[in-house]
């Protein structure tokens, strides 16, 4: 075979795989679209019927129920948060699954102040050599949970360097490892300013 054809031949073959893989990621967000609208209408038989679909096996059962923790994460729904946990806990989860859910998870302990179970997660995170937010997680964990303030100077230093949307947590953050250290005037100061940015956003997302 000429040279110049076998060329011609991988170079439709590349572009062949490129137009593929355009065409699946289209799909799978179309159909994840479609399965967060389903979950924000709490319609359960829709979102049923859209996970049967053709375009829906694009996506794992972990994508799913990721779908419906976020969304039920979002509307501040305990009730589906923890019936969404315990399907993590009885679905046999690929490393990379469990690096990006159970940060969610332990924010969520954290957020309702259940310290035994921020624990249970922090130590299914502590497995793992590196995995998402692992600097802020152990921050965090240190505040909250240990009641510490060691990380104090490089959290001061992350609220310069954080996005609008980081900010307000960044501020409680602070606020807590102030009062951990009985600076109460500081947390008093961080906690008004963290309030302040929550507002902002709200209002931001209502503009």
């Amino acid at each position: 075979m000429n040279i110049d054809y076998v060329v011609v031949f991988f170079m439709i073959v590349a572009d062949l795989v490129l137009v593929l893989e355009i065409l699946y990621f289209i799909i799978r967000r179309n159909v994840s679209n479609k399965l967060i609208r389903a979950a924000f209408e709490r319609n359960e038989a829709k979102f049923e019927a859209i996970s049967k679909t053709f375009a829906a096996k694009t996506l794992s059962r972990f994508d799913m129920e990721l779908i419906r923790f976020n969304v039920a994460e979002l509307q501040r729904d305990d009730a589906l948060i923890e019936k969404q946990i315990g399907k993590f806990e009885e679905m046999e989860l690929k490393d990379s699954q469990k690096k990006k859910v159970y940060p969610q998870i332990f924010y969520y302990y954290i957020d309702r102040h259940r310290k035994e179970d921020a624990t249970r997660y922090y130590n299914k995170l502590s497995e793992f050599d590196v995995y998402r937010n692992k600097r802020d997680i152990e921050m965090t964990y240190d505040a909250y949970v240990r009641g510490s303030h060691m990380y104090l100077e490089e959290a001061l230093k992350d609220l310069k360097k954080c996005t609008k949307i980081e900010l307000p947590a960044k501020e409680r953050l602070v606020a807590k490892m102030y009062a951990n250290k009985g600076i109460n005037a500081e947390a008093k100061k961080y906690n008004s300013l963290a309030d302040k940015h929550e507002a902002q956003l709200k209002g931001n997302d209502k503009a």
